[in-house]
């Protein structure tokens, strides 16, 4: 898609801006095509001026955080991608306020979210660890484990509708359902508020984390790239359980495996494309389906064009 030269001149003004950048370097999955400008907004002042940009010269615009939960096509996006991850670019705040409420952008990796929330003896929110990427994307998601999710420890939110208005919309779990959150369509999230229960001794949350990361180690193939759990959990079944059953353990298309530790992960283990992936994504819901007559509805979003 040809972008004016006017438009890319009026993004730079709202941060920094690279112009058919492989979207496979922000991903966890190490693939996907170009972006035809990519924007690292400069804070969240900016992002309702990119929203009016988008809108008044009629460009898509999507949003992605840490893309960790992330498949894009191998042929890339076209218009105005929005990147919300804090990098060297940009550091998330994350703030303890007099309430006793915790805010913290929403670019803030979830690691650094779980650290500072510990380190002010806090808990509640053990569940994210090891979970990676941004709280944006986690809340999006209503990311969590059987210990928890976000609409556990969630307040409010600061969005930004598709017209570029600014707004806290309060959030409890009528909105929510299993690993989605319904907060309207083109909503962009800037920041959130949690309460977390204080604690006088965080030395039992931190051994409780260090548990919960050694866990992960032992059971999800952390030497490859992946997306975490590929596919949601249909109600009475365990996805892993039905791709293993299935006889899917190891099988490959290209250079995408689903794992032998874990059969809900799909890795990149030999220079995959996004192709490879989501070819083996429609192999795995084919058979499941033909010998369990069980629908497997993936986790992961794809995006862009294949």
């Amino acid at each position: 898609m040809n972008i004016p030269g006017t438009v890319v001149r009026a993004l730079r003004e709202c941060g920094l801006v690279k112009e058919n950048e492989l979207l496979k370097h922000y991903t966890t999955y190490r693939t996907g095509g170009p972006a035809d400008i990519l924007v690292f907004p400069e804070n969240n002042e900016s992002i309702p001026k990119i929203v009016k940009i988008a809108a008044g010269e009629r460009l898509p615009l999507t949003v992605i955080g840490g893309g960790s939960n992330l498949l894009v096509g191998d042929k890339g996006l076209g218009g105005i991608v929005v990147r919300l991850c804090e990098d060297g670019f940009r550091r998330a705040e994350i703030v303890l306020q007099e309430d006793g409420i915790i805010y913290a952008d929403s670019i803030a990796s979830k690691e650094r979210f779980v650290d500072f929330t510990v380190n002010i003896g806090c808990s509640g929110m053990e569940f994210l660890a090891g979970i990676p990427g941004c709280i944006g994307g986690g809340i999006m998601m209503n990311a969590g484990t059987t210990l928890g999710a976000f609409v556990d420890i969630l307040l409010n939110i600061d969005v930004i509708d598709a017209g570029g208005n600014n707004s806290t919309m309060a959030v409890d779990r009528s909105m929510t359902s299993y690993r989605s959150m319904s907060i309207g369509e083109g909503i962009i999230i800037t920041g959130a508020r949690f309460r977390l229960k204080r604690i006088g001794d965080s030395t039992l949350v931190r051994n409780n984390i260090e548990d919960i990361l050694a866990d992960r180690r032992k059971k999800h193939p952390m030497d490859f790239p992946s997306a975490g759990s590929v596919f949601k959990n249909p109600r009475g079944y365990s996805s892993w359980k039905l791709i293993a059953d299935a006889g899917l353990t190891g099988r490959a298309v290209g250079g995408a495996r689903v794992s032998d530790l874990h059969t809900n992960f799909i890795i990149n283990a030999d220079n995959a494309t996004s192709q490879d992936i989501r070819n083996l994504i429609c192999l795995i819901q084919e058979t499941v389906y033909n010998k369990f007559g069980v629908g497997l509805e993936t986790e992961i979003k794809m995006i862009g064009e294949f």
